[in-house]
């Protein structure tokens, strides 16, 4: 039996110990982009009802990590060449504009926050820690379109940009993928704000996405979530059942 590390818990909630569970088991390529997450089976294996399994679940679902389709089931993020390509497009177009509407409005005091917030993204690529960094590149970004005052345009991106977010991370932790390049686009963004310049803003956007989600990179990410090998499954452990 495969028995997978726990990280540190937060709180003592069944339910986040199995939404660890699962999350590092996605992470660690147990569960690829695509694979059926069974609520049944997963109760089964990890000896707890499916009532916590549903609400860990719910918790992958709000970080993107999973696709719950009703009637359906739920299923590991997986997104094809043209998913990422048409949400690559609207994003670019509309991040644009939430990058010079935020340019407009934020002042010093927020600037320093963009700034603590870039550390803590460069901390967590320089660990190669993808979860985190996908997390903190998310945050990032959010507190960016935030500050564009335009909620519609907030949740619009948002709803575009978690699936990118959480299928680039699941797939670049499988094959350990370094992320050193992705710092230095993000610092070109804060730089490009502090100008409040929209001819610098587009030259800056256009840039992160050469190193984050180019064609190339595109590419690359599908082509390796196809060829991800998939290793024999063991039974995912919680406290329930270690030891058993």
């Amino acid at each position: 039996m495969t028995s997978l590390p726990l990280q540190p818990l937060k709180t003592g909630s069944l339910s986040t110990q199995v939404f660890e569970t699962l999350r590092t088991a996605i992470f660690a390529g147990q569960f690829q982009p695509g694979d059926p997450l069974r609520e049944l089976h997963l109760a089964r294996d990890l000896n707890v009802s499916q009532a916590t399994i549903r609400e860990a679940l719910v918790q992958l679902e709000r970080l993107g990590l999973v696709v719950r389709t009703p009637n359906v089931g739920t299923q590991v993020t997986k997104l094809s060449r043209q998913d990422i390509a048409e949400r690559v497009e609207l994003r670019t177009i509309l991040e644009e504009r939430a990058l010079a509407q935020a340019a407009a409005r934020m002042d010093a005091a927020q600037f320093t926050e963009l700034g603590r917030r870039l550390g803590q993204l460069t901390t967590a690529m320089a660990r190669n820690d993808y979860f985190e960094a996908a997390q903190a590149d998310l945050a990032f970004h959010r507190y960016i379109w935030e500050r564009s005052g335009n909620h519609t345009l907030y949740r619009t991106l948002d709803q575009l940009a978690v699936p990118l977010f959480a299928f680039a991370s699941i797939v670049r932790g499988a094959t350990q993928q370094h992320l050193d390049d992705l710092v230095r686009s993000h610092e070109g963004l804060v730089s490009a704000l502090r100008q409040n310049n929209v001819q610098a803003i587009r030259t800056a956007l256009r840039r992160h996405f050469q190193h984050g989600l180019s064609e190339v990179e595109i590419h690359r990410l599908t082509s390796a979530a196809a060829r991800l090998r998939r290793p024999r499954r063991g039974r995912p452990a919680t406290k329930s059942n270690r030891g058993k």
